[in-house]
This record gives C-alpha cells, structure tokens and sequence, in this order.
C-alpha cells in the first residue's frame, strides 16, 4: 500500500532522516553566517585602516602646505574609523542600539550586506580571545583618533591667522608621525587579531562540522541498523505467520481456496484437493474447471447461516466435474489491494455429516427410540392434520405390563414393547400412523378404516385386540399371555388434539375398567363415558386448582357433651374448592375423580400441611382448642413416605403432636388393614391421636375395631339423624357407645341437626357432638383475616 503524508509510519521511518539533513543544513548555514561576518570585518578593516591612513597623509601635506583641498579630504578620510567607532559605541551600550550602529557602519563604508554579519559577530562573538583583542585594538585607536582631530583644529586655526612658522610645522609633523606609528601598531594588531580570530573561527566550525558529521553519520547508522533489524524482524515473523498459516490451513477439516484477479487458483489446501478430488496440479488452473456451486431448495426446516449473518432458505451443492456432488456451506471474501480487485477466498465446509446428523435428529424427534415408531410429538402434529377429515383414533393399553416389568425386569418389558410394536406396525400397514405415546400405552391413528376398504373403526380394533391376544410373549423360558384395552373415538366428535386424546383416553380406561382386554368406542350418548369425562374433567380442574391455591379450608365444631371433658372442645377441618368463578365446590364433587385417578396423596398432603400451618398459628392465642382432625384418604394410608412427610411437619411447625387428629374412614381402614395398623402405630408413637370416621356402616365394624388403635370413633351420620323416629338406628348408636366404652374409647356423633337429637345423645353417653345444631362449618381465617373480621 502506498503512505500519505500524513502517515505516521512513513514519518516515523523517514523523520530521523529528515531531521539529520535539517541538523546538518542548519550548521553548514550557521559556518557560512560566521565566515561571512569575519570576512565583513576584515573588509571593515581595510576601510578603517585605509580612511586612518589617507587622513594622516592628508594631514601631513596640509600642514606643510596650508591647502585646504587637504583639509577636506582629511575631514572625508578621518570619518571612516570616527563612524566605525560610533558603531562600536553604540554596540557597547546596553539596550537595543542596533540601528544606530548599522547607520554607523554603513557610513563607514560598509556593504549593507555585510553591516548584519559585523552586528551578530561583534554581541555574540566579542568575548572570543581574538576577537577580543581585535577589539581592544579598535578601542585603543579612539585617543589617537582625537589626536589627529586635535592636530587638525589647532593647523587649521593658526593657518588661517597667519602663516605658521617652520618650528610649529615641524612639531606638528612630529606629533602626527607618532601618532601613525602607533596607529600602524594598531592597525597590525587589529589585523593579526582579526586574522586569528578567522583563522580560529575557521577552525572551530571544521572540528564542529567534522564532530556533527560524525555523530550524524553515527545516528544515521544506528537508525539504518535499526530499521534493517526491523525489517529482519518483521520478515521472520512474516515467514513464521506464513508457515503457521500454512500449517493451520494443512491441518483444518475445512477447504479453503485462494484465488487470482482472474478466478484462477493461486492456492488450495489438502483438505480442499480431498473435497474437489484434485491434486497439486490444480493450482493456477480456472476455479470453473475444478469445480461449480450450485443452490437448490433446503428440506424440512434446514437451513444455512451465510458470513454477513443473514438466514438463507436455500442449502448449496458442490459440483464436480464427475457430475458427483456435496452438501457445503460456502464463505467467500474478496482480497482487495489499494481498493481494486485482487481474487478472493473461499473456505467450503463439508456439511455430509451435518446433513446426516440433522436427519438423524429429525428421525429422533419424530420417533420412539426404543420401538421405532412416531412418538407423542410426531402423533399429536399427524392428528392435527387430521383434524378436519374423517378419521379415527385408538389408543391402546397393554393388559398388565407391570406384572411382567416387575416380574421380569425391565429388559423384558422392553422387548415385550418391541413386540407388540411391530405387530401393531404391521396389521395397520399404510392405512393409518402407529405411535408409541408412552410407557404402554399406543396410539393409532386411522386414516383409511381397512386396506380393503370394507372393514370399519371398530372391526380394525376389534381385529387388533384378537392379533395381541392371539400372540404370546416368551423371556427367559418363561411364557405371557398378553392383552391390551383399546379406546376408539371418531375424530369427527372432537374439538380438537387434545379433546381428542382425552375421550380415547377415558375410553381406553373404561375399556380396563370393564375387565381389560376389549374395545371400548366412545359414543356421545354413553352413561359410563359421561361420567369418566366429567371424572377427567375433574382431574385438570383439582390439579389447576392446586396450582392456583383455590383449594381451602373450613373448620366445624365437635362440642365435648359432658361436664368430665368440658374445655376440650375439638375441630374438624373440612376442605373445599373454588372453582374458576370463585364459587364453593363441595367435596362430593371432586374427591370421587380424586380418588379414581390417584390424586388424593397430593391433595391430603396439601391439606396436613395447611393444617399445620393453622395450628401453629393459633396455638399460642387465648381461644384455646384441645385437637384438630384432619381426615386422610385410603391412599395416603398406604403411602409409606407419608409418616416421615407428617414428621417433617412437626418439626418445620413447632406443633404439639397432641393437638392433631388424624381421621379415616372405617371402610379404607378395613380395605387396608394391615397398613392402617402400621400407619396408625406409627404416627401414635409421635403423640398423634386418630379418629375412625363413618363407623357403622361396614358389615363386621366391631370385629375390625379391636384391631384399629384408634382414639375415637365418629357415629356415621346416619343412624344419628334418624335416632329420634328409628329404634333400629338408637339401639345401632346406644350399641356402639357401650362398645367403644368398654373398649376406653371416646365417641363422636355427628350429623347432630337438632336440640333433641342432642338431649338423646346426652342420655345415651355419647362423648362428643358434631353438626348444624352445635355449629355449621366457616371459613378458616388467619389471626389476622379475624382481626378485620
């Protein structure tokens, strides 16, 4: 490239160069200002000496001869050395007088070119030795200088009275020689001086010079060294650069191309000979007879990003001249020199593997990992498409998979998978799409009801249960009867993918529900599918309101009836939902779906631990309450991790194990009974109390209840609310008081409506009352929420 003047690199190379030429210019101007002020004073010399000399001869023959033409030109030649002097005076005195003393000089008969050089030579050089006493010369010259003017005036005067005598004439004569004899001294020592001066001015500026040169010629030196040394420097480091380059371009996976002004190569590395399968020969030769890039449209969702960052819907191919081609990705990038054209590189990045593991990917996405069919994903995009034609949809469910997966081992589980998959795969052929959605479950959706056409929805499922049932399973020596339950749901009576799912869903479940191993079609009009909708319904709706905090508590009051437990008056927490409206739901509700679909461990967790937070509340606080109960769900009894939850609790809540109450019914402690034994003996021996709700109702109630370690037993409500009008029902709650009684059990009737089915309880020994006519249940409020209350 070329450098401006105003480069800082150009000036930084050629301005010592420049400066140096300055220096040495700027002394040889200063030995010439010097030599020419020394030639201008021995020029003023001679006119001093010269205008000296022609006066004292002047002055000689006028007073011999008395002719005035002698007189006056005494006058003209005395001037010269009178006017140097007034230029030396001027010089002499302190301040600015150069101008008074260049009019001096230049009457003395100076060049006005020389009348600068005697000024600078005579302030600046004056001290010098030479100079000096050519100086003290000059100076010494003034009172011989007055003599001659003295002479002058008295041969003057007397000639002009009278002509004067022989002896006077002669005395002047005398007078005069002496004073040109000392005049002539002077005048040679001014000269000797001056010459001195010049000779040692001449002399000085030579060794100055010579010394200059040689340190200019040293610096020179130094800095061409250093500028070769540079240039050494900057050329190995090129060469490094350049093998490193070299090096890096031979050694990267990628092709990289360096072309001419004219699209020839002027270089290539191996890995580009490898991907245009050409050799070293190709250099120099046209790009165009190597090879072609070509665009073509990108599949799928591919797609390539170019240098300038830019998102380009189009995938490029390189051509070679065996018509063979690959997927690359080009980067070009023009070379440029002083702004013109000079060729470009191109780096060409294979992208095969890219391309293959973008379609791997792709694969992967879209497919089940384990049995090779469409996944969830893929299953659920196919069904939207699908979504506004006549098509059908099955989800279908293995007959007790875990059985074997438990059984077996997961190994087996998985080729059972694999089994069944292809099966499946295989009957649906091209008719319809088979995709694994999950765990065992399968989704098929059926776009063509047959191969043949004739066969509908329901006789393809019907003949895909009897293909499962038909095969049998073998691992290890060990042979399976499998089955599966399908649920089919045209997609004509759906809203949409997820209506859809969730109908097939509730249709496979009722299909289990039935007895496994069939085909459940759902139909708008069914009963059973209704009610198993509105059950799913109630699944999203309990988990949303989890989510959202809408569940809530309520307490009513269990009042003690006696005067031996008066003060102990105890709580039941009673949970409700809001629905999205903010309206109360009852428990009657949501908890029969809660407790088909396995969502009670969930919601008995959120209530214990909203119960807790209650308690610990108000434990401290002057309204005082002896216990809470807290009812529990059969799940939850079965739930092994459940007790060290309630433990972690009554540590996080400082809360007396005394003051809860765990309450469950009668008929899942008997379905339980062997863990509702370990349960309840667990969290007795933490200081929990337990409560046994809707005792009664079971066939063999007081066989069970020797084997419940139970606290209390809750009278099922109703045999108390009929107490008043059925003996049967007095006799069921009289019985049951007796027993719990003997068994040093306390008793708790509930559904206690009015003041008389309280005074009957009273007289028949029941311990505790719960209901409208003791209390309706209200909203659990913070000490806080009471306040503002």
């Amino acid at each position: 490239m070329f450098f401006s003047f105003r480069s800082w690199s150009l000036w930084r190379v050629v301005g010592p160069l420049i400066a140096i030429v300055l220096l040495q210019a700027s002394l040889s101007a200063g030995s010439l200002q010097v030599m020419s002020a020394v030639r201008a004073y021995v020029a003023g010399e001679s006119f001093w000496s010269k205008g000296q000399k022609d006066a004292i001869h002047d002055l000689q023959i006028y007073v011999s001869t008395g002719a005035p033409d002698y007189l006056r030109k005494f006058d003209a030649a005395i001037a010269v050395p009178l006017a140097d002097r007034v230029a030396r005076l001027a010089l002499e005195t302190p301040g600015n007088n150069d101008a008074a003393a260049r009019a001096a000089f230049a009457k003395a008969g100076n060049h006005d070119d020389d009348i600068g050089g005697l000024i600078w030579l005579f302030k600046y050089f004056r001290q010098m030795h030479h100079v000096a006493g050519a100086v003290t010369a000059w100076r010494n010259s003034d009172p011989l200088l007055d003599q001659l003017i003295e002479i002058r005036n008295e041969a003057a005067n007397d000639v002009a009275l009278h002509d004067p005598s022989a002896a006077t004439i002669r005395h002047w004569v005398e007078r005069i020689s002496v004073v040109d004899a000392a005049l002539s001294t002077l005048a040679v020592d001014f000269s000797d001086h001056l010459g001195q001066a010049s000779r040692q001015v001449s002399s000085l500026l030579l060794l100055i010079n010579v010394v200059i040169a040689a340190c200019l010629a040293g610096i020179v030196l130094v800095h061409t060294r250093r500028m070769l040394l540079r240039r050494w420097l900057a050329e190995t480091a090129l060469a490094e650069e350049k093998e490193r380059a070299q090096l890096t371009l031979a050694s990267i996976g990628d092709a990289v191309i360096v072309t001419t002004p004219d699209d020839r190569v002027s270089y290539m590395n191996p890995a580009a000979q490898r991907l245009i399968t050409a050799g070293q020969d190709a250099t120099d030769r046209p790009v165009a007879s190597l090879f072609s890039i070509a665009e073509q449209p990108v599949q799928g969702s591919f797609r390539t990003t170019e240098a300038d960052g830019e998102s380009q819907p189009r995938q490029r191919l390189l051509l070679r001249p065996d018509q063979s081609s690959v997927p690359v990705s080009v980067v070009e990038t023009p070379i440029t020199h002083v702004g013109d054209w000079a060729g470009r590189v191109m780096i060409i990045h294979d992208m095969t593997a890219e391309r293959r593991l973008v379609e791997e990917l792709a694969w992967a996405a879209s497919h089940d990992a384990l049995t090779g069919l469409a996944n969830r994903r893929q299953f659920e995009f196919e069904l939207h498409k699908s979504m506004s034609g006549s098509a059908d949809l099955m989800l279908i469910d293995l007959d007790q998979f875990k059985i074997i997966n438990d059984t077996c081992g997961h190994m087996a589980g998985d080729r059972l998978l694999k089994q069944v998959a292809k099966l499946l795969a295989g009957e649906v052929g091209g008719s319809g799409l088979v995709a694994r959605l999950g765990g065992d479950e399968f989704g098929i959706l059926l776009r063509e009801a047959g191969a043949s056409g004739h066969e509908t929805a329901s006789d393809v499922a019907e003949r895909l249960r009897a293909v499962v049932e038909q095969s049998s399973f073998v691992y290890e020596s060990s042979g399976f009867r499998i089955s599966a339950s399908i649920g089919l749901v045209r997609l004509d009576d759906c809203a949409g993918v997820q209506d859809a799912l969730r109908l097939a869903d509730v249709a496979c479940f009722l299909a289990k529900d039935k007895g496994r191993n069939r085909v459940q079609e759902h139909r708008p009009s069914d009963t059973d599918m209704t009610v198993r909708v509105a059950e799913m319904n109630w699944v999203q709706r309990i988990r949303k309101g989890l989510d959202e905090e809408r569940f809530c508590l309520y307490e009513q009051e269990i009042r003690p009836i006696g005067g031996v437990l008066k003060g102990q008056e105890r709580r039941e927490l009673l949970l409700r939902l809001r629905d999205e409206s903010g309206a109360l739901v009852s428990p009657g509700s949501f908890l029969p779906a809660a407790e088909r679909y396995g969502l009670m461990p969930l919601i008995d967790r959120w209530v214990v631990r909203r119960a807790f937070e209650i308690i610990a509340e108000r434990k401290h606080t002057l309204r005082k309450v002896a216990g809470y109960a807290i009812n529990l769900s059969g799940a939850t009894i079965g739930d092994g991790e459940f007790v060290d939850f309630v433990t972690e609790l009554f540590a996080q809540y400082d809360v007396p194990p005394t003051m809860v109450c765990f309450e469950i019914t009668e008929t899942s402690a008997i379905a339980n009974l062997d863990d509702a034994q370990t349960f309840i003996a667990r969290l007795r021996e933490i200081g929990c109390s337990f409560s046994l709700d809707d005792f009664g109702t079971g066939m063999s109630s007081i066989a069970y209840l020797k084997h419940l370690p139970v606290d209390f037993i809750k009278i099922d409500g109703s045999f108390v609310k009929e107490i008043l009008h059925s003996k049967v029902d007095r006799a069921m709650v009289e019985m049951i008081t007796k027993t719990a009684k003997i068994m040093q059990k306390q008793v708790v009737a509930e559904f206690v409506e009015s003041l008389a089915i309280l005074d009957e309880l009273r007289l028949i020994g029941v311990d505790y009352v719960q209901g409208y006519a003791i209390g309706k249940p209200v909203p659990v409020l913070t000490l806080r929420e009471e306040k503002i209350a």
